[in-house]
């Protein structure tokens, strides 16, 4: 586990799928902690990718912009990403004022988001 102050980010695989779970807060000074770990993810071409978001307190929109980004370039690489929320959490409250979840896979713990993933071995 790698951490700065306000925010920690695990990293594991399960059954071929990266698990990202975060702590903390994810802002301006944290986000690139969360980025550094999705730019490892996609040079090592990891193609399904669960960012466990249940212990995140706040995300601004850096964050978001983090999370978005990595969705897009997982998609385009042919991979696929899913995220774990709280469902009357901050996250998920963010997630429902900007429509976020137009554009990301949205899921209340990190085993739903992790078996959505499971669902598209090909």
């Amino acid at each position: 586990m790698q951490s700065d102050p306000g925010i920690a980010v695990h990293e594991s695989d399960v059954d071929d799928i990266r698990l990202l779970e975060v702590f903390g807060e994810l802002d301006l000074a944290t986000a690139p902690r969360l980025c550094s770990a999705l730019d490892a993810a996609r040079i090592h071409r990891v193609k399904r990718l669960v960012i466990d978001l249940t212990g995140v307190d706040f995300c601004d929109s850096t964050g978001l912009r983090a999370l978005i980004g990595a969705s897009t370039e997982l998609r385009v690489s042919g991979g696929r990403l899913a995220v774990a929320c709280l469902p009357s959490g901050p996250v998920a409250r963010l997630f429902d004022i900007v429509g976020a979840r137009e554009t990301l896979r949205v899921f209340d713990s990190a085993e739903e988001a992790r078996t959505s993933l499971g669902e598209l071995r090909a």
